[in-house]
């Protein structure tokens, strides 16, 4: 298990097991899709210019790719393992509402720099991807019916993340 995919919807929290991981085998890189998708002040690059961009960046013997669902097309056969997080929706939405205020006025760590987190700005973003979530989860779904080439988790849990950082470890020894 060298190459995952850390995926689901805006606000499952994908970036935090990235850095888990990676802190456990830290020379496996994480790669984040929304660094390689953003250019500054939230534009987005052209689809072209992302798909080589993303191709270019899993040329590499192993990664932790993670991001929303719309780099599993891009990225899903050279993966060997795929991790969706898939938390109840309470949680989801509470941490797209608390996510703006920690890091206001500035840029997370899994952006490229100059995308500012304001919360107005935020909270219109966190609304279309929570009335988004069935369209979500039946991608991603499918997706991850479909690959059966890869190992595969849902983690609806945080128990499900342990059982995952669990396995993540033990691999390493």
């Amino acid at each position: 298990m060298n190459k995952l995919i850390i995926t689901g919807a805006n606000g499952v929290g994908k970036s935090h097991p990235a850095a888990r991981m990676a802190k456990v085998r830290p020379e496996i890189p994480i790669v984040s899709f929304d660094a390689i998708k953003l250019r500054t002040a939230w534009q987005q690059r052209p689809r072209p210019e992302i798909a080589l961009s993303l191709d270019n960046k899993l040329k590499g013997d192993s990664w932790i790719l993670e991001g929303g669902p719309s780099l599993l097309p891009l990225a899903v056969t050279k993966a060997d393992a795929l991790i969706w997080l898939d938390p109840p929706e309470f949680v989801r939405a509470w941490r797209l509402a608390a996510r703006p205020w920690k890091s206001i006025g500035k840029t997370r760590p899994e952006l490229p720099s100059g995308n500012v987190d304001w919360p107005l700005q935020q909270y219109k973003f966190a609304f279309r991807s929570l009335k988004n979530r069935s369209k979500f989860q039946s991608f991603i779904s499918e997706v991850f019916q479909s690959s059966e080439h890869l190992e595969k988790w849902h983690c609806n849990d945080a128990r499900d993340i342990e059982d995952l950082m669990s396995k993540w470890t033990k691999n390493t020894n």
